[in-house]
């Protein structure tokens, strides 16, 4: 059976994770903020291709598909967390 203890444990561990997604909110926010933020960020946008289809028109080719999807991903995570961190406060 499930003790107290283990109770606890599992909710301090859902604080615990809950802080540490905070923490990381708030930074990837300050860094946003700033003019240098501001350059990197836009400058990620284009690397990771944002504003492209994934898809690889020239010669299909799945893998090359599934690179450029990657990359895009990264910039919705990302972005996600920087708009979080400005609904959140």
């Amino acid at each position: 059976m499930w003790g107290v203890s283990v109770l606890k444990t599992k909710e301090q561990a859902l604080r615990d994770n809950k802080e540490e997604h905070d923490k990381v909110i708030r930074a990837y926010l300050t860094v946003s903020l700033t003019e240098a933020g501001k350059i990197v960020l836009e400058d990620l946008v284009n690397f990771c291709g944002q504003n492209r289809p994934s898809i690889c028109e020239t010669l299909p080719n799945n893998d090359q598909t599934n690179f450029n999807e990657g990359k895009r991903r990264v910039w919705l995570r990302i972005n996600g967390l920087i708009t979080e961190g400005k609904n959140v406060g």
